[in-house]
Parts: C-alpha cells; sequence; structure tokens
C-alpha cells in the first residue's frame, strides 16, 4: 500500500498506458451513448445559486464546475467568451482570479479526405527556437500553439465571468504568420468553421474542468455543426486515473486537441506535438521501428526538459485501437467505453501523419510509388483495396483464435484428507456449442498444445503444504490432461491426481483443510497465421473450489481482493507464462501465494539478481504491488523466472505506472485495500529455511506490513511499521500465537484519523 503519491503525469512517467487519439467535443453521431456530459457539453448545468452571506472560496472547493455559455468574435477580432463557476454543490464561486485561468482558442479545418475529418489549428501560437547543440536536434525554429491570460477579464461578482481576448485572429503578429507560411499552416480567421474556445484553471489541486465551446462565429450555431471527437477523455481515465497534464490541470482531450495539433512541434527533437502523432508514438514506445533501430523517441517540455518515452512498454497489444477512440461500428458491443462522434476514424481513413506515427520506419516518397499527400491512401488500405482494410490490418488473429475456446471445471470427486482427487473438465467452442476432442482434434494433438489439471489449498490462503515438490517450491499440483485424462462419453473429461490431499501422515504433518480449488489451463496449438505452423493461444483459465474438510461440505473461495476486469482495464488481457495462464486471479494466486519464493530457479539465474538475496517472494501481494511501485520503490523488486532463464528487474525505466499509484480502488475490488486485513491472510515468507516444503521454518514478514512495504520500502517505513508491531524476521507461530501483533489498523484502519482511505488517493475510476 502506498502513502499519498503525487500524480503521475505523462511527461514524466509513462508505460501502462492507454492511448488518447484526436479532438474531441460538440455533437454527437446518432446511436452514439456518450455518457455524462463533460463540463463544456451542449447541455448547460444548473443555473448557480448564488449566496448571499459568504461564497465559497475558489482555491478550497473540494470540485469545480465550470460551464462556457457564450462566445463570439467581436468585428476587431477579438473573442470574447462569458462563464459561470460553482462548486461540486452549486455554489457560485466569486473570487476566482484572473491568474488562475488560461484560455485558448482554436478553429477547426476541413480534409480533402472527407466532411468527418479534419484538424484543429491554433491561433495562439509563439515561434520556439531550438538550442542545437544544448538541447536536443532540432536545428530549425518551430511554431507551438500556447494560451493567453492577459485579455480583459471582469469579474461579476456573482459566480459569473467575461473574458475578451488579448489576440485578435484579425491581427495576429507579423513575425507568427511568417512563421506559419514557412511552415505551410493557415493562420487566417475563417469565421465560416468551428471554432473552439476553452479554458484551463489552476490553484486548484481538485479541479477536473476544461470546459469548452464550439461554436461558427459567422452564424453563432452551436447545434449541428461540423466538429471533431475523435477519443473520449473517460477512455484515457481507464488507464490513466487521471490524465492531468502538465502540472495536473489540463485532463480533457477537447482541451488538449487546440494546442496538440498539426500546427505544433518541438523545435528542440524536431518531432510533432500534435496529439494523433505524439500519443501514438509515445504508446508504442520502446516498439517504434526507429526506436528498435537504436534511435529514441523524445519531447523537450517545460524549461527544456527532456521526457524520453524509447523506453515505455505498452501493456496490451498495440492493435486494441478501439481502446482509446471508437465509434459505433469499431466499439460495438463494448460498454466499458465511450463512444465518439468519429470514433471509428481511425478504421476508415488512413493518413501519412497518424499511421506514420506507429510505423515510423516508412519513408512515404517511396512507400507504394511516392505518396505526397493522403488522397492515395485509400486506394490500397480500404476494404477493396490491396492492402486491406485499416480495421483488418489491426486486427490481431491472436485474440480472434482465442474466441473459439472455453475450458470449464465440472465437477471434484473424492477431495478429503487422505484422497486422492479426480477432477472433471470440458473444454468447448462457444462460436458453435461443440466439445472438443482432446485426443484426436488436430490443436491438440500437435507440438504446441498442452492442457493441465492443477489443484491447490487451501482458500484461506494458499500454501500447498505437503505438494509433493520437496525443495523447490509451494505451487499448485499438476498434471497433463493431454496425457493422463479419461473421456466420460458426455464430452467432459476425468483426470486423477498425482497426489492425495495431505492428511498429515506424510512430512511435513500438516494435513490440508478447508477449502481448496481445482484449475485448468493450457494453451491449444492454433495455425492462426495461415502459414502452416500452429502457434499456442490460452484456452482460457477456469476454476471450481472444493471442500476437503468444511463442515457442511460447501466450499469457501478464496476472498476477492482484485478484479480481473480492473487488470484488463490497461492490461487488455492478462496473458502469462507462456500463454498458459490467461484471465484468471483465482488461478494466479494458487501459485503465486505467502509460501512461494523464486528460490529453486534464482540458484541456477542465467544472470543472478544483484539485490543480494537468496530468495524473494512471489506472492501476488508483494509480487503484484512491487512491480507497478517500480518508479515509487527505492529498490526495484528482482524475480527470477522460468528456470533460471530471466531476471526480471521491475525498475523506473522498465515500468511506469500510468495513473495515481496509490489509488487502490482502481486495481482492488470493493474495500479489500482497507485494514484490518482477513483474518486467513498469512505472513509472507523471505527466507523458506531449510526445508522448503515444512512452512514452520520460515522467516516471515507479518502480512499487512508484507503488503505496505512492497512499495514504501525505505528505511524510515521500515522502521515506521516495526515501532508499530509490523515484523520482517517473524514466523507464523508467533503470529497465530499472537506474539507478534501488527498495530497498524490503530491508525491506519477504516474510520480512524490515518484511514488507508484517506492517505491513499482512493476512488472509483470513471
Amino acid at each position: 500500500m502506498a502513502i499519498r503519491t503525487s500524480h503521475w503525469i505523462l511527461a514524466g512517467a509513462l508505460a501502462l498506458l492507454t492511448a488518447c487519439g484526436g479532438g474531441g467535443g460538440g455533437d454527437r453521431a446518432a446511436g452514439v451513448e456518450p455518457g455524462p456530459p463533460p463540463p463544456g457539453g451542449s447541455v448547460p448545468p444548473p443555473e448557480p445559486e448564488v449566496p448571499a452571506p459568504s461564497p465559497s472560496a475558489y482555491a478550497e472547493a473540494q470540485e469545480l464546475r465550470a460551464f462556457i455559455t457564450s462566445a463570439a468574435i467581436a468585428d476587431d477580432g477579438q473573442a470574447v467568451i462569458d462563464f459561470q463557476l460553482t462548486d461540486g454543490a452549486g455554489t457560485a464561486i466569486q473570487d476566482l482570479a484572473q491568474d488562475n485561468v488560461r484560455f485558448v482558442l482554436a478553429k477547426l479545418q476541413g480534409s480533402p479526405l472527407g466532411n468527418l475529418t479534419g484538424s484543429w489549428q491554433s491561433y495562439i501560437n509563439q515561434i520556439e527556437q531550438p538550442k542545437p547543440g544544448e538541447v536536443g536536434d532540432g536545428d530549425v525554429p518551430r511554431l507551438q500553439a500556447t494560451y493567453e491570460r492577459d485579455g480583459e477579464f471582469t469579474n461579476n461578482g456573482d459566480g459569473t465571468y467575461r473574458y475578451r481576448y488579448l489576440t485578435s485572429v484579425n491581427a495576429l503578429e507579423q513575425d507568427i504568420l511568417d512563421q506559419a507560411e514557412t511552415e505551410g499552416l493557415d493562420l487566417s480567421y475563417t469565421p465560416e468553421r468551428t471554432h473552439r474556445v476553452a479554458i484551463q484553471f489552476d490553484g486548484n489541486d481538485n479541479t477536473t474542468a476544461n470546459p469548452f465551446r464550439d461554436w461558427v462565429p459567422a452564424t453563432g450555431a452551436t447545434e449541428g455543426i461540423f466538429t471533431m471527437e475523435i477519443a473520449a477523455t473517460q477512455n484515457c481515465n481507464s488507464c490513466h486515473d487521471v490524465l492531468g497534464i502538465h502540472g495536473g490541470n489540463r485532463r480533457e482531450v477537447e482541451y488538449c486537441v487546440t494546442c496538440h495539433n498539426p500546427g505544433s512541434t518541438d523545435a528542440n527533437s524536431g518531432n510533432s506535438v500534435d496529439m494523433k502523432v505524439m500519443i501514438h508514438k509515445i504508446h508504442m514506445g520502446a516498439d517504434l521501428p526507429s526506436v528498435q533501430a537504436g534511435g529514441e523517441y523524445a519531447i523537450y517540455g517545460f524549461r527544456d526538459s527532456k521526457h524520453d518515452y524509447s523506453n515505455v512498454h505498452y501493456p496490451q497489444d498495440i492493435r486494441r485501437c478501439e481502446n482509446c477512440h471508437a465509434g459505433t461500428s469499431t466499439g460495438a458491443g463494448r460498454d466499458d467505453l465511450v463512444l465518439t462522434a468519429q470514433g471509428d476514424n481511425w478504421a476508415q481513413y488512413s493518413t501519412r501523419a497518424s499511421c506514420g506515427s506507429c510505423h515510423d520506419q516508412l519513408d512515404f516518397d517511396l512507400h507504394a510509388g511516392g505518396q505526397p499527400d493522403d488522397t492515395n491512401c485509400a486506394s490500397c488500405h480500404s476494404a477493396g483495396g490491396i492492402a486491406g482494410s485499416i480495421e483488418d490490418s489491426h486486427g490481431i488473429a491472436f485474440e480472434e483464435a482465442r474466441e473459439a475456446f472455453k475450458a470449464e471445471v465440472t465437477a471434484i470427486d473424492n477431495s478429503a484428507p487422505g484422497q486422492t482427487p479426480t477432477i472433471s473438465f470440458r473444454v468447448s467452442n462457444p462460436l458453435t456449442g461443440d466439445d472438443y476432442d482432446i485426443f484426436t482434434d488436430p490443436v491438440w494433438t500437435n507440438d504446441e498444445s498442452s492442457l493441465n489439471v492443477k489443484m491447490a489449498w487451501d482458500t484461506g490462503d494458499y500454501t500447498n503444504t505437503g505438494n509433493g515438490e520437496g525443495a523447490r517450491n509451494a505451487s499448485s499440483v499438476s498434471t497433463s490432461a493431454l496425457a493422463n485424462a479419461t473421456a466420460n462419453g458426455d464430452g467432459t473429461y476425468s483426470v486423477v491426481m498425482p497426489l492425495a490431499i495431505p492428511d498429515g501422515s506424510l512430512a511435513p504433518g500438516i494435513a490440508a483443510s478447508g477449502s481448496g480449488v481445482a484449475t485448468i489451463e493450457g494453451h491449444p496449438g492454433v495455425d492462426y497465421n495461415e502459414d502452416g505452423e500452429p502457434e499456442s493461444v490460452p484456452v482460457g483459465d477456469a476454476h471450481q473450489f472444493f471442500s476437503i474438510d468444511e463442515a457442511d461440505g460447501t466450499p469457501a473461495p478464496r476472498r476477492e481482493v482484485v478484479d480481473i476486469v480492473q487488470c484488463n482495464a490497461c492490461h487488455g488481457s492478462l496473458v502469462l507464462h507462456g500463454n498458459n495462464r490467461a484471465d484468471n486471479i483465482d488461478s494466479c494466486v494458487t501459485c503465486h501465494n505467502p509460501r512461494n519464493t523464486d528460490r529453486s530457479v534464482r540458484a541456477v539465474a542465467v544472470n543472478p539478481p544483484t539485490d543480494g538475496k537468496d530468495e524473494e517472494s512471489i506472492n501476488f501481494t508483494t509480487m503484484v504491488h512491487g512491480i507497478h511501485a517500480a518508479g515509487f520503490r527505492e529498490n526495484p523488486l528482482q524475480v527470477v523466472g522460468f528456470r533460471g532463464f530471466t531476471t526480471y528487474v521491475y525498475d523506473e525505466n522498465t515500468v511506469h505506472y500510468p495513473g495515481i499509484l496509490d489509488n487502490c480502488a482502481a486495481c482492488h475490488a470493493g474495500d479489500s485495500y482497507t485494514l484490518p486485513l482477513a483474518g486467513s491472510v498469512l505472513g509472507t515468507s523471505i527466507d523458506t529455511g531449510d526445508s522448503v516444503a515444512d512452512p514452520t521454518d520460515d522467516s516471515v514478514v507479518t502480512p499487512a506490513t508484507a503488503a505496505c512495504s512492497s512499495c514504501h520500502d525505505s528505511q524510515v517505513a521500515t522502521a515506521h511499521m516495526e515501532s508499530n508491531g509490523g515484523s520482517f524476521s517473524t514466523t507464523q507461530q508467533a503470529i497465530d500465537e499472537g506474539d507478534v501483533v501488527e498495530q497498524c489498523e490503530l491508525c491506519h484502519g477504516s474510520g480512524k484519523t490515518s484511514d488507508v482511505s484517506n492517505v491513499h488517493s482512493v476512488r472509483e475510476l470513471p
């Protein structure tokens, strides 16, 4: 668990990401379900309540609600906007100061590709001078969109405000116009085009408001106008929690695109900061062809600070384009997405800028005979073209192949202590409703196929004590279904497990009790690339709990701590260990339990860890916290993997969590992050003693201390935990008998002065 950390913003730390995309705002396509309108949308909030005695102070407001009520461009070319501001209760905020607001102004330019495409161009710009040899490799000045705040600001004293822009769209500075002409940019005022004004609020850490207004100055129309809505902020926030850039108060895509458009470039690197280009490249990061070839992808930001995204590793398949921008076609069936009016554009319109942002090895002057502009892209990249449709090109054959497999555990018999369980299962094709014959179907009889049935105990906290592994590990007991199963004649199969449920008669003399779990995992070999070479495809883990000696025979499930749906908000699909294990936390924790460490594989590591340890816990609690907190920990977590082939070092160069690290609710189910922990939670073994098979000689970390120290690993944090009953070197017996008692819940328990929910940034994701 983490003490409150600062917000992780895009410029500072990115790796586990969900991409942004293009612009936003305005009208929506028929049938698009937009979710609640963002501040600045087309539906105004109620009129603010204006209290007589004491208005809410801006700096102290826990929530800001802002709405632009009107926008126009006067004859002198200066835009004038009116807006209102309230707190979360609708109480007018009357003390907003001019230095706490910033304003942007842009026009929406069309595109020859069609009337559903276009790009924003800011009227408010600056010229960035490069510093070759000092900062980056750029060597020519470039135009950059920016904001203004020095116009005429009027506080009406009732929670409403007016701002007259300093910039005149009819009289832009000549050096700006000259630079725009050099870059082929059009800054002319075109009142018949859609325009956007938007606001940023500073000086209040609770703001999520970037209100915007789209309108056509020539007519004043705000409805039925051409606008662009490519990506929804809520889709970004499924990972970014929340998307807070440039100090934290630029949070809405509709605001971002007014500056991050084709007319803005970082002069020091020469890289475009156009939203679609920059965001695509950031999320590609280490997988960019240019980076793979030895280059880097970096942007120079505020005060020439360098932000190198060359080590960004996106935590899912980058081809899931619809996770970030989706419309009624590409987002069909996805109730976890906010669909946008032009969300399907990525699948319908190919451009050199958007395609070349990921495929940055392409030279468009040579590509397919040379492509000087975007007009010929669709001749190849379309449903009837030689390259096929864009959507098909980004299809993931691996995932499509997975849809044809479903495993399920159908029965567990003979599961009492001393008995050898028989576990029955089925593998079927959900697309056809047919069962697979695992003995004859080609996907199960080639060299790539694997199917395993496992069991683990007990569900209070898995230990698998007596698993027969001796000096190796505390993993679950496994057998090959392909080698050992028997057909039952009804589409199901049964396997007799190779080990009896421990009754205490064998070493280490500890009987299993309570409940256990049976799981099935593996991968058929499928020729999904149609090249004659089968490749492994996860069947998708399944599980079923069973009673060992429960009084009423009803199995007790393991407590739910995290929800796989929340994991997959960032990961897309959690597939690990050679495609053997997929999307089932109840399967993961059977091996990633408090008694299991990397001891046996660490001893034979090809590249031994440098942490000086003889073993590292692979308990799900400590390992997953340690991985995600890589940028926060003082000492990187190091874990040795399968057969010692790989040593994983989770440091700030390999993992950058994209959200607010201490928002426990981003991963945890319900209140499972709170103290006190469930009474069944065991201490975490960090030294498995003389006998790995015997947990009684293990040195363990007390439960809450293990969880908290997996993020907070500093000496100060360690001393704090130890001074409040936590131990980094005790035994499970000492914990069970009350000789060692953690006192964490006295301060950090639910409802206490330093409740975990209060000292962390806990909040439900949008």
